[in-house]
């Protein structure tokens, strides 16, 4: 799991909160917690003590993917005011502009004719590169399925409720304010994680007026939601939100 560079306890914790997908960081982070922060004891002889993401299905936790310095690409190589590549003393191209390739862009969501729903992480990088070459960033043309909305870090949504169906009022009221508020989410972290053929997601929202990060789990569905099938975005409506807390817009 951690490599021989990574010699203090300091630096192995930022390894591990650098964990992109946040099932696997809270595993990996009990585990430790079990060793009483022995890292190892934690993570070694995995094969007869194995880390499980999912023991009922045999799927173990063998190695993880974490953000930091080295998870780049370069999105451009140096060149003069001509044009021309720009080569170092080894007559190698010198990369430039570089970007995370661990960060997510967005996540969009599309329906099928049957009404099932599927979603496409972009990552940072690939949102730049489409820019670069002349493409839309959200594909909004996927054959055989219909666009529905675009899921970013902070972005608001409206959930249904058993007694709430946000397509039957006009969101744009603002008369309407207290009975949408219980019912209006910021998107907090998206996560989406495949592992042969099985998918983990965990599209965590934060409700608008919450401010701490706490998943209390007696509080899921009241200050959060964490969102794991997609069935469960069934009715959600995209808006837009001004300085003042006000919904200024419906729809993507």
């Amino acid at each position: 799991f951690f490599t021989d560079s990574q010699k203090t306890k300091s630096a192995k914790e930022k390894a591990i909160n650098n964990i992109i997908d946040i099932k696997v960081r809270e595993i990996i982070q009990k585990r430790l917690n079990k060793y009483k922060d022995d890292f190892k004891k934690a993570f070694s002889n995995l094969e007869q003590n194995p880390i499980w993401l999912n023991e009922d299905e045999g799927i173990k936790i063998k190695r993880v993917t974490i953000t930091g310095v080295n998870n780049v690409e370069a999105l451009h190589y140096k060149k003069n005011h001509n044009g021309k590549l720009i080569l170092d003393e080894n007559n190698i191209k010198q990369a430039v502009d570089f970007v995370s390739t661990g960060n997510n862009h967005h996540v969009a969501i599309y329906k099928d004719k049957d009404g099932n729903l599927y979603d496409e992480v972009v990552s940072f990088y690939e949102a730049v590169h489409r820019v670069n070459e002349g493409l839309s960033i959200i594909d909004k043309n996927k054959e055989g399925l219909e666009f529905l909305f675009t899921m970013k870090q902070n972005e608001y949504f409206v959930f249904p409720s058993d007694d709430f169906n946000p397509e039957e009022i006009d969101l744009l009221n603002p008369d309407n304010a207290d009975i949408i508020s219980p019912n209006l989410y910021r998107v907090a972290t998206l996560s989406k994680v495949t592992y042969g053929n099985n998918t983990l997601r965990d599209y965590v929202f934060r409700h608008h007026l919450e401010t701490t990060t706490n998943k209390n789990l007696k509080l899921k569905n009241i200050t959060f939601k964490s969102i794991k099938a997609l069935k469960d975005f069934d009715g959600v409506v995209k808006v837009r939100i001004n300085h003042l807390g006000q919904i200024v817009k419906v729809g993507e």
